[in-house]
Formats: C-alpha cells, structure tokens, sequence
C-alpha cells in the first residue's frame, strides 16, 4: 500500500515540475532601428558620392564631374570658355608666327620671302606687331588654364556639398537685438542673424 502510495507521490511531483510548452517562457528580442543605425546608413550614403572622383574626372575631362555632381547645366558654360579661349590661341598664335617669320626674313635680308601685304609696315611696326599678338596669345592661354582649374574647383566644391540642404526649408533672416544692461555694463543695440528651419 505505501509503495503504491510513494509511485502516486512521484508521479505526481513529475507531473508538476516538468515544464509544458505552455508554460515555457521564451524571451524574444525585437530589436528597433536606432538613431545611430540610421546616422551610420547617412555616413554610407554619403561616403557613395566621392568628391575625388569628381575632382579626377574634371581633371581627365573637363565637365565629366559636373555630370557626376548632376549638374548638367554647368557643361555647355565650361565647353563655351575652353572654345573661346582655344580660338584666341590658335588666332593670336597664327598672327603671331606670321609676324615674327616677317621679320625674321626682313632681319636675314631674304626679300623674295617678304609679304607684299606688310610693305607699308616699318621693321619695328613689324616687331611690335609680333610681341602684340604673342601677348595676346599668352593672356588666351592663362584664360584656358583658369576655366580648367576652375572646371576642377566647381566640381569639388559641388561635390563635397552634394548632400547639402538647399532647400525652401531653409532660412537666414536679420532681426534687432537689444543685449539687457548688467551692472558692469549698460545695454547695447545691434543686429541679430537667426538661422531658421521652416
């Protein structure tokens, strides 16, 4: 009889100390987008527009990191002064040889070379001319070397401000300012600029 009674007991205490599925807890862990996974995606996506890559490309061909910053409209203004520029080159350069060859056949005494156009021209008028459209020539290039460097300098501008708010959202406004008096110092008026966030 107490056997019987003891393997009832066992039984029982089985019974409650093994854990069911119902009574199982399981802890589960959602975890939520926090602020600094979404500044670490900002860091990624910022690190995706690569200012030396825009700063080579306009490097190799002028107007390519404009087109890499989506600042199409900037092209035509770029190709438009290089084409300027490059004409008074080749302008300025080939009045320039055509001066100095006349000269040079003037000073060597070479008489069947000279231009029948230049006749009335003086050998300094010659030589004047000469140094004139060389000069010109040298300004023609200095101005094709600014508009490349230039090229260059928009395009790293650009694309180092490439995620930069420009928006309507935005605003500077200029309001008065009155500084409260203190005991060491009196009250002062002036001007305050406020950066605002519509």
């Amino acid at each position: 009889m107490s056997a019987q009674t003891d393997s009832a007991n066992i039984r029982t205490k089985s019974a409650t100390t093994i854990p069911t599925k119902k009574n199982i807890r399981r802890d589960v862990t959602i975890e939520q987008p926090t602020t600094e996974l979404i500044h670490t995606t900002d860091s990624i996506l910022q690190k995706k527009h690569n200012p030396k890559l825009a700063i080579g490309l306009s490097a190799v061909l002028p107007g390519a990191g404009q087109i890499y910053n989506k600042k199409w409209w900037k092209v035509p203004i770029i190709y438009a002064g290089l084409a300027t520029s490059s004409y008074f080159i080749y302008d300025f350069g080939t009045q320039t040889r055509t001066f100095q060859l006349e000269y040079r056949n003037r000073m060597q005494g070479k008489t069947e070379l000279l231009n029948p156009d230049f006749t009335s021209y003086s050998d300094d008028n010659i030589l004047s001319l000469k140094q004139y459209y060389q000069r010109n020539m040298e300004f023609a290039i200095a101005a094709t070397t600014i508009i490349y460097v230039l090229n260059i300098i928009d395009a790293a501008v650009d694309a180092h401000l490439f995620y930069f708010d420009i928006s309507e959202d935005l605003s500077l406004q200029m309001s008065p300012y009155v500084a409260p008096a203190s005991i060491l110092q009196s009250s002062n008026a002036g001007f305050a600029f406020v950066f605002q966030l519509k």
